[in-house]
Formats: C-alpha cells, sequence, structure tokens
C-alpha cells in the first residue's frame, strides 16, 4: 500500500514580530511501565471508543489505534490507571498543555471565506496533538504561513509539503458504475426517507443533474438532492429495493466509526477495492478555493470517477463518501463521515 511521504517545511527564525517558529512533531510518552494489556483487534478498539470518552472526557489528548492497542493521550498522570482499567494505553504528554482545537478554530476563521493556494490542507494529528498544515510543494509558501499561523502557539502547529493539492473525482468520460451522461461516479450507500428509497454519492456529481443510469445505459432514478455546499454528498432517488444494503458484498451492519490507525476500504468504480488507514479525523481540505470541513483522511489511492464511493470496515461498519484526493499519486483519500452525509440528506442508512 502507498504511504504519504512528507518533507517537513522548516520555518524556523522567520523575520518579524509576528512570524513565528513552526514547531516541529511533538513525541508522545508512554505512561510509566503499563500494565500488560491484551492486545485488541480493530473491531475491538473502535467499540472502546465511547468508553475513552466517559473515562477521560474532554481532556483525553488525541487517541488512535497502533499494532494492536487503543492509544490515548493524557496531560494528567493520575489519569492513566482508568484509562488502563478498560484495556486502553495511556500515552502521557510532555511539556506544557497544547490547545490545537484553539489553533484549529483560529484557523477556520481564517480560511472562512477561500481556501488560499499553496495550503492543501489541515487537520489534528491525534498521535502528536498538533494541528498540521499541509502545504504544496514548489510554491512559495513562507508567507502564506506566517499569515495563517500568526499569534498561535509555535508548538501546536506543524507544518508539511505534499506535492500537489487534493482532487475532486467525478470523470467527464467513459461509463461505468453511475453517470448522468457526461460524468462517471460510483454509488455509495443506500439511504430512505418517508418518501422511499436513495442512493447516496458525491454531492459534487448529483449538483445540475436529475437523470441517472448505470453502465448498461439503464436508468436508474431521475431524481436527485444535493447537501448544502460545505458537505459534498448528495443522493439520487430510486425504486424501492433496487439499491441493495451491500458494499461488494460485504453487509452494512452499523455506523460504528474506526479510529485513527485502523482499516478501512474505498470501493471506487475506477479503483475497485482500495484499502488504507485511517491517518486524520476533522479535517479541512482545499478543494478548487472552497473549505471543505469535517473529513477524514485515508492512506487510500483514490482515482477519477471514483466520487461518492463507499468507505466501510471488514465487519460491515459504514465509514463514509469518497469527495477527492491528494497526496502522491491520489493516495491521500477524503470522505465525508456517514453520519454527516445522512443527516444532512435527512436520509437513514439502509443496513442489511
Amino acid at each position: 500500500m502507498p504511504l504519504r511521504r512528507r518533507n517537513r517545511l522548516l520555518l524556523a527564525a522567520l523575520a518579524g514580530a509576528a512570524a513565528i517558529a513552526v514547531g516541529a512533531a511533538v513525541p508522545a510518552t508512554a505512561a510509566p511501565e503499563p500494565a500488560a494489556l491484551p492486545l485488541l483487534s480493530e473491531v475491538a478498539a473502535a467499540g472502546l471508543l465511547p468508553e475513552v470518552s466517559r473515562v477521560a472526557g474532554g481532556s483525553a489528548a488525541g487517541v488512535w489505534f497502533d499494532d494492536g492497542r487503543l492509544m490515548a493521550g493524557v496531560w494528567d498522570p493520575a489519569e492513566a490507571a482508568a484509562l488502563e482499567a478498560i484495556g486502553v494505553t495511556p500515552v502521557l504528554r510532555d511539556g506544557p498543555r497544547r490547545d490545537p482545537a484553539a489553533a484549529r478554530t483560529a484557523l477556520d476563521a481564517r480560511t472562512a471565506s477561500g481556501m488560499p493556494e499553496g495550503l492543501a490542507s489541515y487537520g489534528v494529528d491525534p498521535r502528536t496533538e498538533q494541528l498540521v498544515l499541509d502545504v504544496v510543494a514548489g510554491q512559495d509558501t513562507e508567507p502564506l504561513v506566517r499569515e495563517l499561523t500568526a499569534g498561535l502557539d509555535p508548538s501546536v502547529v506543524r507544518v508539511e509539503t505534499v506535492p500537489a493539492g487534493p482532487a475532486r473525482q467525478a470523470a467527464v468520460t467513459g461509463g461505468d458504475s453511475i453517470s448522468d451522461g457526461s460524468r462517471r461516479c460510483t454509488a455509495g450507500f443506500s439511504g430512505s426517507d418517508a418518501a422511499g428509497d436513495w442512493l447516496i454519492t458525491a454531492g459534487h456529481c448529483t449538483r445540475g443533474s436529475s437523470t441517472w443510469y448505470a453502465a448498461d445505459d439503464s436508468t436508474i432514478g431521475t431524481d436527485s438532492r444535493s447537501a448544502e455546499r460545505g458537505i459534498d454528498v448528495g443522493a439520487i432517488a430510486v425504486d424501492p429495493g433496487s439499491a441493495s444494503a451491500t458494499v461488494a458484498g460485504t453487509r452494512v451492519t452499523g455506523t460504528r466509526a474506526a479510529p485513527v490507525g485502523s482499516s478501512v476500504c474505498l470501493y471506487g468504480s475506477t479503483s475497485g477495492r482500495s484499502c488504507g488507514t485511517v491517518e486524520r479525523t476533522d479535517m479541512t481540505v482545499n478543494f478548487d478555493g472552497q473549505q471543505q470541513s469535517g473529513l477524514t483522511s485515508v492512506r487510500a489511492c483514490a482515482r477519477q470517477g471514483d466520487s461518492g464511493a463507499p468507505y466501510i470496515t471488514a465487519d460491515g461498519q459504514a465509514q463514509g463518501v469518497h469527495t477527492g484526493a491528494g497526496g502522491p499519486d491520489g493516495c491521500t483519500s477524503y470522505f465525508t463521515p456517514i453520519g454527516t452525509a445522512t443527516s444532512a440528506l435527512g436520509l437513514t442508512l439502509r443496513t442489511g
């Protein structure tokens, strides 16, 4: 599986009063001599996430899955024993307490009117409890970074470079999966409401389109709806029972979110099955200058025509709807979480 290779952009010794030195990756420190906790499957780790929230509440400083253990960052050593008691490995943070959520809120406000050229995405890395800005290589991004991070705590911000910015992936040629006659996308999950059944896909596919066709040119549906532009999901009205509650033979059984570090699979009409690990959640991504927030990034490759594709775990937990990809060779992909998608469309996910 291709991994996203990054080069840190070093910005120390920037001139000017507003300039800051951007922090390097902050190593996490494991709790002293933790109990020998049993290894967890990804399914078991995902099931522990609500317990982590109950035990640590808002004081948890990042949660991720790593080599059979669910890790949870903490600032207070007193919380370590409570986490160990539920099977979670505590990680004590070094240095002064950092607040990446506050830094993210500031950055959201600074990019709300439009994502600047050169900024690919940003989001919190739970492993280091830092806000990571991904900037596009080959561009003069130092002035941009100075402007975006002015006044922020240097230790909470990290800047990394990516080869290219993200792009949405509705294809304009060929016929596969679903097409409106000019664009090819991918059928996602099945949903329903009081009016009937719907096929969920990407919003940039359904906007401006009505009639959709299968690969054999048969009509799938003649009505569609799209979420507001900040949420890239849409749905096509289909005949009752015509959209299956399965993904490539895997029965959709629920919507339990997979933690950072665990694996999920994309099923695209171009890429087929493409699997990778969840990299970050609650990402903000630059798609053609438009700010799109709340996305999850995955180390999985995607191609043109995969827009709208479903992400699902091995045990049938629906994760989200594909919106686009960036990074080396399109191998950092982004999806809208399934809960966000169904809520924005007023639908209930169909399970089998």
